[in-house]
């Protein structure tokens, strides 16, 4: 063999050779590449299923007939079920997501995995029950930290390390997620996912619960005033001043909070109903019809949502529509959103701002529970003596100092008060 022909030998070679070294480097990059896109499609999966969950959360929250805003204890049987009290308390306050109790398919993470789930205590679906104020008693540390958590959903992942998901572990928690998440305090983690540790988290808080039941409470409230005013000549009870602590309506008090007691309209002349959840009303008395889905439990009763509500709930009457009529609409009607012809208006304050408002609660100030709006410059806490209130789109994000829940009543049912 010639010296160039074997020259020749040792170059095709060495072209093999790193044709070969491409091929396997191509390889590789795909692989990692298809391992990518894997991952990323697990994660879509995980963060859609994380998503439904919170979704419908807060959809059971705003919807509980009794304590508004309270939640469901966690699953610790892997039965789909929210458990049971024991006495007075969940058994667990982390377990899986109760998925059957919220009407929910069954949930899967990207890894195929159910959710998990961890709750404050005090917003058990138990007495006394919870308001805006009412702060969540969990917290997150690492990623994006949080205090005041009300809940938080757990996608496990894939099992790592020595965990064991057999019938034998299938519901103990460390078997599902690691470290901080795992040890059954009020701490959890949201740490970086690395080979021992592969938690994602997604926290409810009273920014993302509370909007939509404070909009419940409004509405039931305006469902409740309608229908008095409906069997009572089309007019509404006195307020209750916001000092009373009896919540007793005060003749001639258009402002102030829904009063329990009505013995002041009652002796406006309105008539006796025919309806009472007790027994038949005194000559000139009135009562408040029956609240949504009872025939027994009176509005605004001792013993229902109305005990945590009651102080954030405030309610203004247009002097035309009181019990004695005082002025003419459209003059002496309220407006909402710059709309006239509003014959009573329902508020329901959002959590206390610390600062730019300061609120103090409790408190017969106004101003202490509702703000003034910044896109219109319209004060809700002096609509008292401007008869002007501001709403919100409620698909708004709340502004940083403005989160009142405003429903009205309207003589022709328009906009914004209209269903």
């Amino acid at each position: 063999m010639t010296r160039h022909t074997a020259g020749r030998h040792r170059g095709a070679a060495l072209i093999a050779l790193l044709a070969l070294i491409g091929l396997v480097a191509v390889a590789l990059v795909l692989g990692v590449a298809k391992a990518a896109a894997d991952r990323s499609a697990r994660d879509r999966l995980t963060a859609a299923a994380l998503g439904k969950a919170v979704e419908a959360l807060v959809a059971r929250a705003a919807n509980d007939a009794n304590r508004p805003g309270s939640l469901p204890c966690p699953d610790t049987d892997n039965n789909g079920s929210a458990e049971l009290f024991a006495g007075a308390n969940c058994p667990s306050y982390i377990g899986r997501l109760p998925w059957k109790t919220l009407d929910l398919p069954d949930l899967r993470d990207g890894d195929g995995e159910r959710l998990w789930y961890a709750l404050s205590p005090v917003f058990r679906d138990y007495p006394p029950g919870v308001n805006s104020d009412t702060a969540g008693q969990l917290q997150v540390t690492g990623m994006m930290p949080a205090t005041n958590v009300i809940a938080i959903v757990f996608s496990p992942g894939a099992s790592v390390g020595s965990q064991n998901r057999d019938s034998a572990g299938e519901n103990v928690v460390s078997n599902y997620l690691e470290g901080e998440n795992a040890n059954g305090d009020s701490t959890y983690s949201n740490a970086p996912r690395t080979d021992t540790f592969n938690d994602q988290l997604l926290i409810v808080t009273s920014d993302d619960l509370m909007p939509a039941v404070e909009r419940r409470v409004a509405r039931e409230a305006k469902t409740c005033l309608s229908n008095f005013a409906a069997r009572n000549l089309g007019r509404f009870p006195w307020a209750a001043p916001l000092s009373s602590v009896t919540y007793d309506d005060s003749n001639g008090t258009l402002a102030g909070r829904i009063p329990a007691v009505l013995d002041d309209s009652g002796g406006s002349g309105l008539p006796s109903p025919a309806w009472s959840p007790a027994s038949p009303p005194g000559a000139g008395t009135v009562t408040w019809p029956s609240s949504s889905g009872s025939v027994t439990t009176p509005c605004f009763g001792a013993g229902t949502w109305w005990d945590r509500w009651r102080d954030l709930l405030l309610y203004q009457v247009a002097g035309p529509y009181a019990p004695s009529p005082i002025g003419a609409c459209p003059a002496d009607c309220l407006t909402v959103n710059g709309v006239g012809s509003v014959t009573a208006v329902v508020a329901v304050a959002g959590r206390a701002f610390s600062a730019s408002p300061t609120q103090a609660r409790p408190s017969s100030t106004v101003a202490d529970y509702l703000e003034t709006d910044p896109a219109s410059g319209v004060n809700n806490a002096s609509a008292g003596s401007s008869k002007a209130f501001a709403r919100a789109p409620v698909s708004a994000t709340p502004a940083a100092n403005f989160n009142d829940k405003i429903e009205c009543i309207h003589l022709a049912n328009l906009l914004p008060c209209g269903p």
